[in-house]
Parts: C-alpha cells; sequence; structure tokens
C-alpha cells in the first residue's frame, strides 16, 4: 500500500475507532433549508435589537456566517426575511397551543390552559416587540401590508380551529363566533400588553396578565 493510500485510510481509522461517523453530506434541499434557517434565527436577533428599519441585511448575513448573495438568493430582501420570522414565530406558537391541548379531556382545564398560554405569550417580550414592527412595517410599506393580511388571515384560520376544538366540550361555551373572539383576542391583547411595556412598572405585567385572562375569562367559559 503506498503512502498515499495510507493518508487517506488513517482518517477513516481513527473515526472507526473513536466511534464517530463520517458527517452525512447535505442535499441542496436540506443545505438550503438551513441556510434559510440560520438567516431567520439571525435575523430574528436583530430585528428584536434593531427593529425593521434598524436592521441592515448585509450585517445579518455576515454573522449568520454567510455572503451578502446567500441572504438574497434566499429572500428578496430584509422584509421577506422579517416576514418569514414572523411566519416561523407563528407556525411555533400553533405546533404548542396544538400540544397543550392534545391530551387534554377535561373542557374546563383546557380552557384555562389555553387561557394562561394566550395571556403568557401576549405579554412575552419578543413577540410584542416584533408584533408591533410588523405592524409598524405594514402601516409604511404596502409590501409588508400584504404580508400582513395574508399572515392575520391564517391566524384567524388557524386560532378558529383551536376554539372549535375548545367549543366541542358541551363545558365550554362563547359570546363570540370563533374568527371573533381570535380577533378581539389577538387585537386588543396586544394593544395592552404593548402599553405594558412603555408604562413599565405604571402598569405590571403580572397586572397586564390578569386583565387579558379576564377578558378571555368574559368572552370565553365553562358552564
Amino acid at each position: 500500500m503506498n503512502r498515499y493510500s495510507n493518508d487517506r485510510e488513517e482518517p477513516r481509522i481513527q473515526m472507526l475507532v473513536s466511534g464517530t461517523k463520517p458527517r452525512k453530506r447535505l442535499t441542496r434541499e436540506e443545505s438550503r433549508a438551513q441556510t434559510r434557517a440560520t438567516l431567520i434565527a439571525v435575523g430574528r436577533r436583530h430585528f428584536l435589537s434593531y427593529g425593521l428599519g434598524g436592521a441592515v441585511a448585509e450585517k445579518i448575513a455576515e454573522d449568520a456566517g454567510y455572503s451578502r448573495g446567500a441572504l438574497y438568493s434566499n429572500f428578496d430582501g430584509k422584509e421577506e426575511l422579517f416576514v418569514a420570522v414572523i411566519q416561523e414565530e407563528q407556525a411555533r406558537h400553533l405546533n404548542f397551543f396544538r400540544a397543550l391541548l392534545k391530551d387534554e379531556p377535561s373542557g374546563k382545564k383546557r380552557l384555562k390552559k389555553m387561557r394562561d398560554a394566550i395571556a403568557n405569550l401576549m405579554t412575552d417580550h419578543d413577540w410584542i416587540v416584533l408584533r408591533a414592527e410588523f405592524e409598524v412595517g405594514a402601516l409604511r410599506s404596502e409590501c409588508i401590508r400584504k404580508s400582513f393580511v395574508e399572515v392575520h388571515r391564517q391566524q384567524l384560520r388557524d386560532g378558529s380551529e383551536l376554539v372549535k376544538d375548545l367549543l366541542r366540550s358541551p363545558e365550554v361555551t362563547s359570546r363570540l363566533k370563533p374568527d371573533d373572539f381570535i380577533t378581539v383576542i389577538i387585537n386588543l391583547a396586544h394593544g395592552l400588553a404593548v402599553t405594558q411595556r412603555i408604562l413599565g412598572a405604571e402598569l405590571s405585567q403580572e397586572s397586564t396578565r390578569s386583565l387579558i385572562q379576564s377578558l378571555f375569562n368574559h368572552l370565553l367559559s365553562t358552564e
């Protein structure tokens, strides 16, 4: 066996001895998905720190470990990246709510879990900032406004399905139709949470959570 063969064989032998396996080569689709996921995660941090207006696409790409071209080959620009951040947040929230309600048979307990989870989400600092940035962006940009409308409609569909699921229990009653309930909860609770973040100690986070829970209880309750 020549020297070249030994040099190539040595890393493989070391991996066999150590028990490690060679890293699987990613497909083109997997590599693209990984790039998008990394850009979305880093973009999320930048949008939280600098806002949509202050974030810089090139800096996001750099901090993510990619070139400017990599970002623009996956997104039209920082606005589309921002919308992708929002959409990922929405999907994560929906999956959390579905998992929360999945294995709980009691209508009363399911309702309480849903109420408390909504109060926690609406008073989460990161979500307050991202949602507020989305609203401001929609007021200033027609492109973002269209994305906001699409996301809002998806929220209504997803949220309505969750409420309909809750209402399958004979214990649970609603003062509003599912779509109307979600519209009220999203907008009133978010507006209250934004005000709390601005006022600070004058309106505590715990008081805000309590107010959102009270609103929820008034609209959706158990007999």
